[in-house]
């Protein structure tokens, strides 16, 4: 996708992501736990701060998702377990940007750094079971549904359950064979 491009995320995104999060506020609150502490700009840089320190230590790198110039989102990897070869991406957009494969092709690019960049053996994605569009993401790309995990997040007024994915870089490697 010509159109779209993954920034690592400096403070130089902190208005437009801020006001990305607040405009999409009820919309995201549907999945996402963290809304309720971003209440500022403030809140936002402090968030981008903490992200960037992390991975200039070599952390968990995480990406303002650009779609024609727009700030669309954010992608990037929750965490990295180094020592086991394993990381597990996250990911969000604005409402008026689903649907168009925006985040589906910034996994797929997550996919590529966390194999070839980060020397990753395993890649997992959790999503609430409710959501069917999030779920769909990982369906796409061959990931495994390898577990529910019941009532495992705290969601504003409720528990929510978890589905688990993996993908496993032997997984990838052959996948990306088959289509060459």
């Amino acid at each position: 996708m010509h159109f779209l491009r993954l920034a690592p995320l400096t403070l130089e995104h902190t208005p437009a992501l801020y006001a990305l999060t607040n405009a999409n506020r009820k919309y995201l609150s549907r999945w996402l736990p963290w809304l309720d502490h971003v209440r500022s700009c403030d809140d936002t840089s402090a968030f981008i701060t903490a992200c960037m320190e992390e991975a200039a230590l070599g952390g968990a790198p995480n990406f303002a998702i650009f779609h024609e110039d727009s700030l669309c989102g954010v992608a990037g990897f929750h965490t990295l377990h180094p020592r086991h070869r394993v990381g597990a991406i996250g990911y969000w957009l604005g409402e008026s940007f689903t649907g168009k494969g925006l985040a589906t092709e910034s996994v797929r690019r997550l996919l590529k750094i966390g194999f070839d960049e980060l020397g990753l053996n395993r890649i997992e994605i959790r999503c609430a079971v409710g959501n069917v569009k999030s779920r769909a993401i990982p369906e796409r790309l061959g990931f495994n549904c390898e577990a529910t995990l019941r009532e495992c997040e705290w969601l504003y007024s409720r528990f929510v359950d978890h589905a688990i994915y993996a993908l496993l870089e032997s997984e990838y490697r052959a996948e990306l064979h088959h289509f060459s």
